[in-house]
């Protein structure tokens, strides 16, 4: 018998304990899974409101830049005109990377809110210089302001992840390249219908000596109302997300501290999953004698054989410094990533518009501004459907590294499809054909991939945020992150555009070699995905530890 009992405790200690019934075991798994958190949405709405206005001033410069150059007189041959709008767009991207963790930093210090209002009302300012601006100069120092005081992204990013848990986070995130997406169609058509109103639309601006001296003034009026108008709801509605960490009252373990009837609720969890507070202010007559000077009860640890001193020390507001960042190997791969990812997006783009004009005995598409306009539409609306459709479940369901790195994979297919769509408009060009259906079927499927592929922004901001070592950097990490951004957004218009050139000229690969090397860049950057970490954020599970005790 006691042989008996030995070995069935020996067994219990080496296996464990018996699994519980199917029906008692099930109740378990259901109350472990955590249920999704509601979203604020007043706060998502003001947020992406503030993120759909930087879009507008952003682009609605494109379709007017060239000829605006040209009417200034900056060259006297047209085929240059793309570099001086490409000097205009690498300094903008410049100055951002030069501010825009000066930007995050000072957010982690005096709160996000503040910042987001200066960037917003700097954007609206620089906007309306450009169109008021009647020399190359003061095209380059409006842009520079504009660039410079473009913060915005990485507070919005950090009050977005401050708003949000890990149950509703993907959703969340989700919305902001949908306000980007949305801007970026808006800005083209404001800046394409509205450009030299006294000559397009004689009858009602016609005679106007206003807008026949600033013909660009009017689309850059309107576009900085947008910005202007996130800055005025974010200070009305907007709700600073960066609790203040004020120091501790220190109390005796024979003095006890008062406690609010509102500390018990502010312990645990708040209805959208982020960290309301876990001070709570008292005033000064409430304060026990033998205390200190006013301060706040907080819900610390207390260590009695130190005199009753919290465990954990006063906290002071001044963030942790940038190093701590670099010294965590997951904020270091998200950053590399997120610099492939805007190097290649950045290409991208800047070849889509060369490939588009350039003509099918070169390789291009023969396309003509209107038809260019046409496919950026086209790709703006798949983009919005599948952010706000396809990329929430799918983020759900895989979780964010592993759907990162599967869209990442698809940009080498992008690239491929540049010869693809070329060969196409040969053949239609060759039977005569004025609809050009073979070049449209192929113009569709390129812009499904590429809108699928760019989903990859959303999965970025989730794993920038997870990545941050301490709440405290997030707005830090994320202007980090827009400086890598920047970096490579002032590098590769030029870099892109160069090589879609030197290709052309030389005939290398039969002008192809330009897709040779973005496909090898793109499966670079889909191998970089490999280093990301695959967890729940360290920041998160740190505040849900201090919500439980």
């Amino acid at each position: 018998m006691l042989a008996s009992l030995r070995r069935t405790k020996i067994a219990s200690i080496l296996l464990g304990p018996p699994p519980l019934p199917a029906e008692e075991e099930a109740p378990l798994l259901q109350r472990r899974r955590p249920s999704v958190t509601p979203l604020p949405a007043k706060q998502i709405w003001v947020l992406c409101l503030c993120r759909f206005g930087e879009p507008i001033a952003f682009s609605l410069i494109f379709p007017f830049i060239a000829q605006q150059l040209w009417e200034m007189g900056v060259t006297d041959k047209q085929e240059k005109l793309g570099y001086y709008a490409g000097v205009i767009e690498s300094l903008f991207a410049f100055c951002t990377f030069s501010t825009v963790l000066g930007w995050g930093r000072l957010s982690d210090r005096i709160g996000r809110k503040p910042v987001l209002q200066i960037g917003l009302c700097g954007v609206a300012l620089s906007i309306s210089a450009f169109g008021m601006s009647k020399t190359f100069v003061g095209l380059i120092v409006s842009r520079c302001l504009g660039g410079a005081l473009n913060g915005n992204v990485a507070v919005i990013k950090s009050m977005l992840g401050e708003l949000t848990d890990e149950t509703n986070q993907g959703k969340a995130f989700s919305y902001l390249p949908l306000a980007w997406s949305i801007g970026s169609v808006v800005g083209p058509m404001l800046g394409g219908y509205l450009s030299n109103p006294a000559k397009h639309y004689p009858d009602i601006f016609g005679g106007i000596p206003f807008f026949e001296k600033y013909p660009y003034a009017l689309p850059c009026f309107v576009g900085a109302l947008f910005p202007a108008a996130g800055a005025l709801v974010a200070f009305l509605f907007l709700e600073e997300t960066l609790t203040p960490r004020t120091i501790t009252t220190p109390a005796t373990p024979s003095t006890p501290l008062p406690q609010q009837p509102a500390l018990d609720a502010l312990r645990g969890r708040s209805k959208y999953g982020a960290q309301v507070s876990t001070t709570i202010p008292i005033p000064e007559e409430d304060i026990p004698s033998g205390t200190s000077t006013p301060g706040t009860v907080t819900p610390a640890r207390r260590d009695d054989s130190a005199g009753g001193e919290p465990a954990e020390g006063a906290q002071a507001r001044k963030p942790p410094p940038v190093k701590a960042l670099f010294q965590s190997r997951r904020v270091v791969a998200a950053l590399i990533v997120y610099a492939c990812l805007a190097l290649e997006t950045v290409a991208l783009d800047a070849i889509f518009i060369l490939f588009c004009y350039t003509s099918t005995s070169l390789g291009g598409l023969s396309f003509k501004e209107s038809q260019i306009g046409q496919a950026l539409a086209l790709g703006g609306v798949f983009t919005v459907s599948f952010q706000l459709v396809i990329f929430p479940p799918l983020q759900a369901r895989f979780g964010t590294v592993k759907l990162y790195r599967a869209l990442m994979s698809l940009y080498p297919l992008v690239f491929a499809m540049f010869p693809i769509m070329s060969v196409a408009a040969g053949w239609d060009e060759a039977q005569g054909e004025g609809v050009r259906w073979r070049t449209w079927c192929m113009m569709v499927l390129f812009l499904v991939i590429k809108s699928i592929a760019n989903c990859s922004y959303a999965c970025n901001m989730l794993a920038v945020t997870d990545a941050s070592p301490s709440r405290r950097l997030l707005g830090t990490l994320n202007g980090v992150a827009q400086m890598c951004s920047s970096l490579c957004r002032s590098i590769g218009p030029m870099a892109a555009s160069s090589l879609f050139a030197f290709s052309k000229e030389r005939r290398w690969v039969g002008g192809n070699f330009v897709w040779l090397v973005m496909v090898l860049v793109a499966v670079a950057s889909a191998g970089a995905t490999s280093l990301l970490v695959d967890k729940p954020a360290d920041w998160r599970e740190a505040k849900e530890v201090e919500h439980r005790e």
